[in-house]
């Protein structure tokens, strides 16, 4: 494994300058007194630097910038001059070729209109909506009855053979992005287990209450196996890529909240870095940005799984994207479900923050299930595609055939 470094990102305007030195997080907290005023505006920039510093084989400088250019600075403050709005943060969304900006409308101002007058600019090319997202996974509770050995509490690893998969592949060499919360990087499970860390969300007053879910869904994925500690991950040999998109909703809880704004920049770095699967735990409304970064990795050949909400309230979306692979929960093995996966999402036995295990349920917990088993896959047949994944995990019957192909 690579040593861990952990990036800070500093890659936007601050609030109230022209200058392009870091985001302030704490603006973009998503608030529920701004959350439905605020909106995201893109404008191609072809003064985009598309070849920038911050992936894992550069030095990625912690205070460096992701170069804005100053023809899209000025053109981000003329619209809110022009608009009356109010400039949040501005940041070069490079894989689309764009420049994102996030404003607020002030309340004097009626949304449509605002909205509709952007629309009809001449400088813009998109307008929407804040969009938020949530994770998708049921508070914890403890079983007193469950102690060690850990192992052979792991039902759903034991009903899906990964000892026997671990013979021939544990994920080595392929690259994972989990984008979530996020990872508690000195649980003894997961210690050097994650290659990359980045934040990419408002800091909380209490870092350590932030990386429940995370933590949850990188043991599934890749905890250390055979180390006399816990449990043992999917694929724990992969190159997990942590994208620190979203942050709890209150202290000490699994819940955990993210924006359009902060998944953008998360689905960005991790197209930039050449993931080969994106772990997208997580669901919500239909959101154009992030749609169309999503499809641009999909034409990268990236794999993206992503999370199906068991309340249909909850949104759909990514899972509903053509071509990204929707996994359900069910309590153990795997099965085709219509066009989804179902994968083990009940009672799962994972990492918590501090040292700690408990059982989750959710499918945000099936999700990892299934990036990991597509990692092995990758690793014993890297020539395979979404589809090829995809015809496999919806025929688990014939997933032993694959296992003893060389």
């Amino acid at each position: 494994m690579n040593p861990i470094r952990v990036a800070t990102l500093a890659i936007l305007l601050l609030l109230g300058c022209g200058c392009a030195d870091r985001i302030d997080f704490a603006n973009l907290g998503d608030q529920p007194a701004d959350r439905e005023r605020r909106i995201l505006v893109t404008f191609i920039d072809r003064g985009i630097q598309r070849d920038l510093p911050g992936n894992s084989q550069d030095r990625y400088r912690t205070h460096g910038t992701y170069g804005n250019s100053s023809w899209s600075e000025r053109i981000a403050l003329k619209l809110a001059e022009r608009h009356q709005l109010r400039f949040v943060a501005q940041w070069p969304v490079t894989e689309l070729g764009v420049s994102c900006v996030v404003y607020e409308i002030p309340n004097a101002l009626p949304l449509p209109q605002v909205i509709g007058e952007l629309q009809n600019d001449d400088d813009v090319g998109t307008v929407q909506p804040m969009q938020s997202f949530q994770v998708l996974a049921d508070q914890p509770a403890a079983d007193p009855t469950h102690g060690d050995p850990y192992l052979p509490l792991q039902t759903a690893y034991n009903a899906l053979n990964i000892g026997e998969w671990h013979k021939r592949a544990t994920g080595q060499g392929i690259r994972i992005a989990l984008i979530d919360t996020g990872v508690d990087l000195e649980h003894p499970d997961l210690k050097g287990q994650i290659d990359y860390s980045e934040n990419l969300a408002p800091e909380p007053g209490d870092h350590n209450l932030a990386d429940m879910h995370g933590t949850a869904v990188a043991g599934v994925l890749s905890a250390r196996p055979d180390n006399g500690i816990g449990i043992a991950g999917i694929a724990p040999a992969a190159d997990v890529l942590a994208l620190r998109a979203c942050w709890p909703e209150q202290p000490n809880a699994l819940a955990a909240r993210c924006n359009s704004f902060t998944l953008a920049l998360a689905l960005n770095q991790a197209i930039r870095m050449n993931a080969r699967i994106i772990n997208l735990s997580l669901s919500g409304p239909e959101d154009p940005l992030l749609k169309m970064l999503i499809e641009k990795a999909l034409t990268k050949d990236i794999i993206v799984i992503a999370a199906v909400p068991g309340n249909p309230l909850a949104g759909g979306f990514p899972a509903n994207i053509p071509g990204v692979i929707a996994v359900n929960q069910l309590d153990l093995n795997l099965k085709a479900d219509g066009n989804q996966i179902a994968a083990p999402g009940r009672d799962i036995l994972t990492t918590l923050p501090h040292e700690s295990y408990d059982f989750m349920t959710g499918s945000s917990f099936a999700t990892p299930h299934v990036a990991g088993l597509t990692a092995l896959l990758l690793q014993l047949h890297p020539d395979w595609r979404a589809a090829e994944i995809k015809q496999q995990l919806l025929h688990p019957e014939n997933l032993l055939s694959a296992l003893n192909t060389d």
